[in-house]
C-alpha cells in the first residue's frame, strides 16, 4: 500500500488558502457544506497522484480544468483557474511528494496561437518536485501541454488512475474503462456485480458499431437486452464505479457525488461492494457526497465491513473567517458518536 496518500498539505488551490488533512486510509468519504471545497479536495489529490515530473503536472492539470470547464477543445484560449485568486504558488505535499508551481506572471489566458507565442516568451512556469527536480517552462509550451496540443514523449502517466464525475458518465467513457476490464479478464466478475446490485440482471453486453461501442443490459427474463442508456443514471454509474475500482488497481480512484443517480435504500449495497472490491483490487477510494443518508449508510457499512480502513472528511468554513476551509477527520467511531450525538456532519 505504500502508493496510498496519507496526508496531504494543499497551498492556494481553487478555495483554498490552506489545508492540511491527515490519516487518510483507503477508503475516503468527503463531505461538507455546497461550494465547501469537497470537489476540489478530490481534484488536488488527484493531480497529487498524477504527478511525477514536471511536464506530468501540466497534464494532469489539464484533466482537472477540461472537466470543468465547458469550452470547446479547438478554443485557442484556455483559462487557467487553478491558483487562489491573486496569488502565483501552488502547493503540494504528501507523504510521497512535494509539488510547487510559480508563476512569473499571471495571464488571463493561454493563447498558443503562432503568432502569440511570442508575447510569453519571457514568461515562465516554474515546477519543482520534492525539492530538487526544477524546470521553468514558457507559458505557451505550458498551456499546450495542458491542452495536449503538447506531449513530451517521455511523460508516462499512470492508468491505474481516475476519476468518475458527479454526471453519468458518457459512454465512449464507460467503454475506455470497460476495456480495461476486458483486457483484465474480468467481464464475468462485473456481471457478477451487478446481479448482486440488481438481481434482475444477467450480463452487461457491448454491441459495437462502425463509430462507437452501445452499451445495452440483458434481463434474466427477456430475450432482447435493452440499451443501458433506458435505464437511468443510477445503473450507468455503478458499472461506472465497479469497473473503475479495477481499472484502477493499486492505484487511487476519485468519485464526486457518489450517491448521484443511485436510490437511497441502494446506499449500503453499493458501500459494501466499494469496501470489499477496493481491499481487492489494492484501490484507495476517495469519494464527495452532500447527502446525510449516504454518510450514514458509509458509516453503517463500515462498521460491518472494514471500519479500520476508512476515514470521514468533513469540510467547513470558520465562524470567524468564512474564506477559511478546515478539515475535521473521523473514523468510524467518531462518527457514529456524531450520529449518536444528533450532529450534522454534511
Amino acid at each position: 500500500m505504500s502508493h496510498f496518500i496519507g496526508q496531504i498539505e494543499i497551498e492556494n488551490f481553487r478555495c483554498f488558502d490552506s489545508l492540511k488533512v491527515e490519516n487518510l486510509k483507503r477508503v475516503n468519504l468527503v463531505g461538507g457544506d455546497n461550494n465547501v471545497g469537497k470537489s476540489a479536495f478530490l481534484e488536488a489529490l488527484e493531480i497529487v497522484a498524477k504527478t511525477t515530473e514536471p511536464s506530468s503536472l501540466a497534464i494532469s492539470l489539464g484533466y482537472s480544468i477540461k472537466r470543468r470547464q465547458s469550452y470547446d477543445l479547438q478554443f485557442h484560449e484556455f483559462e487557467f483557474d487553478l491558483i487562489t485568486y491573486e496569488q502565483n504558488t501552488l502547493k503540494f505535499k504528501t507523504d510521497n511528494i512535494s509539488i510547487a508551481l510559480k508563476l512569473s506572471d499571471i495571464p488571463l489566458f493561454f493563447d498558443t496561437t503562432p503568432d502569440k507565442e511570442s508575447e510569453f516568451d519571457e514568461l515562465f512556469v516554474e515546477v519543482i518536485i520534492n525539492n530538487n527536480d526544477s524546470r521553468k517552462i514558457p507559458y505557451s509550451k505550458f498551456g499546450s501541454m495542458i491542452k495536449k496540443h503538447f506531449f513530451p514523449h517521455n511523460v508516462i502517466l499512470n492508468e491505474n488512475i481516475d476519476f468518475i464525475p458527479s454526471t453519468s458518465l458518457d459512454e465512449r467513457k464507460l467503454s475506455a474503462i470497460y476495456g480495461r476490464i476486458v483486457d483484465m479478464g474480468m467481464t464475468e466478475d462485473i456481471d457478477g456485480f451487478l446481479r448482486n446490485f440488481d438481481s434482475r440482471i444477467d450480463s452487461l453486453l457491448i454491441r459495437p458499431t462502425e463509430q462507437s461501442s452501445i452499451f445495452k443490459i440483458k434481463f434474466r427474463d427477456r430475450k432482447i437486452p435493452v440499451l443501458l442508456s433506458s435505464m437511468g443514471g443510477g445503473l450507468n454509474r455503478y458499472i461506472a464505479i465497479v469497473c473503475a475500482i479495477w481499472k484502477s488497481k493499486d492505484g487511487q480512484l476519485f468519485i464526486d457525488e457518489v450517491e448521484n443517480g443511485i436510490h437511497y435504500t441502494k446506499y449500503e449495497k453499493l458501500w459494501e461492494i466499494i469496501f470489499n472490491t477496493s481491499k481487492e483490487a489494492n484501490c484507495q477510494v476517495f469519494a464527495a457526497t452532500h447527502s446525510k443518508e449516504c454518510i450514514e449508510a458509509f458509516s453503517r457499512t463500515a462498521e460491518k465491513c472494514d471500519h479500520e480502513n476508512i476515514k470521514y472528511i468533513n469540510l467547513s468554513r470558520t465562524v470567524d473567517n468564512t474564506e477559511k476551509i478546515v478539515a475535521t477527520v473521523l473514523d468510524s467511531v467518531g462518527l457514529e458518536d456524531h450520529f449518536q450525538l444528533g450532529l450534522d456532519v454534511r
